[in-house]
């Protein structure tokens, strides 16, 4: 397998497009219902929506902000399913750890996500706790990381 050169760059108007395929692409129900459009609309204004590039080629984005208690915050990440299970959203997840302004990064997925919980293992993630009632059935759990940003004292 080559090792591609995973790389971050800030969306813009531009990439509205790009990115709301990739996430309808993956899932077309959530999409529409979540109202995922819009959501990736806010985070690209708001400045916190960054595509994910492969060797220069996007595959992929993430939404980071700092809503969750002032705390660097992964609320979304989608890498193209054909690019998925090759380390890139890793790597994509330590590139935005290593530019949070908090000494801390959150996010969380459904206990249904195993990929997801196993991407977060391997790269440095705990787990933080479970909340129960968002998804019937499927309760959320959430993990953190602590970075070598020192930049707040959170």
């Amino acid at each position: 397998m080559d090792m591609k050169t995973i790389s971050l760059r800030k969306a813009t108007i531009k990439d509205r497009a790009l990115a709301v395929d990739f996430d309808y692409n993956l899932d077309k129900v959530e999409h529409v219902e979540l109202k995922r459009a819009e959501k990736i609309t806010k985070a690209i204004l708001g400045e916190e929506c960054f595509i994910i590039l492969a060797d220069n080629s996007a595959v992929g984005f993430v939404i980071f902000d700092y809503r969750f208690f002032d705390l660097g915050w992964i609320e979304l990440i989608i890498v193209e399913e054909e690019h998925r299970g090759k380390g890139i959203g890793g790597q994509a997840i330590d590139l935005i750890c290593q530019q949070s302004k908090t000494n801390k990064v959150f996010t969380s997925t459904n206990s249904s996500n195993i990929q997801m919980q196993k991407a977060l293992g391997k790269v440095g993630f705990s787990f933080a706790g479970k909340v129960n009632g968002l998804d019937e059935g499927d309760p959320e759990l959430f993990y953190f990381k602590t970075t070598d940003n020192r930049k707040t004292k959170n």
